[in-house]
């Protein structure tokens, strides 16, 4: 039997897009399975010192901010070598202004600076592939006189 090569064409064609299908359909399936991987629940605690005014240094605020994430299973799982931003409230809206990676218990540190007004601060972890993201709560640094 003689086909033409228009018609050998088409075949090859629409034998080629059934198996692309098949193929995504596959990928697609795979890809909902380890949708569904289990990440482990996170805390972060926040505090922070006092703030100090240093007027021959600077014009503000000087405190120190701790933040301290572990984990909320027992035993808790160790949680170093993780980004954590500390984002401050500006006339309503959270703003970065620093990130750190936690040290070796799951502590970190920042220095800020907070107008002579006082300021407002969290902490925020934004998840990996094993830990689900955290929020601290808000604490506000008020200059001490």
């Amino acid at each position: 039997m003689l086909v033409s090569k228009a018609l050998a064409t088409k075949t090859v064609i629409g034998v080629a897009t059934v198996g692309f299908a098949v193929s995504g359909a596959a990928v697609a399936n795979a890809a909902t399975t380890n949708a569904h991987h289990s990440r482990i629940p996170t805390k972060l605690a926040i505090t922070a010192g006092p703030g100090h005014v240093r007027k021959h240094q600077y014009p503000h605020t000087v405190a120190w901010i701790k933040g301290h994430l572990t984990t909320a299973t027992k035993p808790s799982f160790d949680v170093k070598g993780v980004r954590v931003v500390l984002e401050r409230d500006v006339k309503g809206k959270w703003v970065v202004v620093q990130h750190a990676n936690t040290g070796r218990l799951g502590w970190v540190t920042f220095r800020v600076h907070a107008l002579k007004n006082g300021a407002s601060f969290k902490l925020v972890f934004r998840g990996t592939r094993n830990f689900k993201p955290a929020t601290s709560d808000i604490v506000t640094i008020a200059p001490v006189k």
